[in-house]
């Protein structure tokens, strides 16, 4: 466990631009069993999306850790602990539904920390303090000294870890660019000019980590131009599938500046989304649900010691909430149209 002297303070330089002109288009909500590949139309063109044939994709979805949160009554760090060694122990031991793949849980390929991994930001909170551990001691493990996690992790940051917003401090925030720009990202990944950002592929899905939301502004850090440039320059018209994931969630508007939502739905409406993964809103079950047509999935389980296992076929994707070592929560699954 690091030690330290005092909190430090950083101050983001990237200025808010402006957001790109849409006609706001809304789309009808899709619903939940049926297909979630269906005939678009991209560039002018009319098509089905195929994930390929080489897929077979399993991660875990976990949010809002909160470590320092209550720390002299009930401190996050003790939920933290048991929902890691959960995820460290179901690979190779939990048995999914019979239907309709069956199986055991594989390793995961890691673990998508979705936002809110400490309470304001500081280095208390992520290094770890004289009596409990923080998120880097328990998730990423530093220098010589590994995690208690097994799995690598792919954490973004959220509102907790932004100054001006709930932390006291960038500290947080800061240290998950520079384990980016360390190469703890998965092999081959992309970042964005600021360090911030980042997306790669596992198998023929294409993962794209847009930290607090999409947005222009400083205090996403221009997630949402890099969104717009890496689905150009990575996806293209290949019609691969694409999950994203942030923070902030759609039902709490009001975290949303206007016309981002309508900018974020007209720069991914005519690629291949299968999923969005948030949190924020602390809820107490794994939650699927649909946006503008999109599955989004909220992995924010605040206080549980419950997470999400995702497992993405050529044909299906499974999505579900595991509630104990031997036993499933909520389940979604969905037919891939190819």
């Amino acid at each position: 466990m690091k030690k330290y002297n005092s909190t430090l303070n950083y101050k983001g330089n990237i200025s808010r631009r402006q957001f790109i002109k849409t006609a706001g288009l809304t789309a009808g909500a899709a619903l939940m069993g049926g297909n979630i590949c269906n005939a678009k139309v991209y560039k002018g063109k009319t098509r089905k999306f195929s994930t390929g044939s080489d897929c077979n994709v399993t991660f875990f979805g976990v949010s809002d850790l909160h470590y320092g949160r209550n720390q002299t009554i009930y401190n996050n760090e003790r939920v933290n602990k048991a929902t890691i060694d959960k995820m460290n122990y179901i690979p190779g031991t939990l048995a999914y539904p019979p239907e309709p793949d069956g199986g055991i849980v594989a390793e995961p390929r890691g673990v998508l920390v979705v936002g809110d991994v400490v309470d304001s930001g500081t280095i208390a909170q992520w290094e770890g303090f004289d009596t409990v551990d923080g998120f880097e001691d328990d998730y990423c493990g530093s220098d010589n000294n590994p995690g208690r996690l097994k799995w690598p992790v792919c954490e973004c940051f959220g509102n907790h870890e932004v100054q001006g917003l709930n932390a006291s401090s960038n500290y947080a925030r800061d240290q998950i660019r520079d384990r980016t720009l360390a190469g703890k990202r998965p092999a081959g990944a992309d970042i964005s000019a600021n360090g911030y950002h980042y997306s790669w592929d596992w198998d023929t899905v294409h993962f794209v980590n847009l930290n607090l939301y999409p947005s222009a502004g400083t205090d996403a850090q221009d997630s949402f131009g890099f969104l717009v440039s890496d689905l150009v320059n990575n996806v293209g018209n290949s019609g691969r599938p694409v999950v994203l994931y942030h923070h902030y969630d759609f039902i709490m508007p009001t975290w949303w500046q206007e016309g981002e939502q309508d900018a974020y739905y007209e720069a991914i409406k005519d690629y291949n989304i299968i999923a969005i993964i948030h949190g924020h809103r602390h809820i107490a079950s794994f939650e699927s649900s649909t946006w503008r047509g999109i599955n989004t999935f909220d992995v924010g389980l605040c206080g549980t010691d419950k997470f999400a296992v995702f497992r993405i076929t050529k044909n299906r994707l499974f999505a579900a909430e595991c509630l104990t070592e031997t036993s499933w929560g909520a389940i979604y699954i969905k037919t891939i149209t190819t």
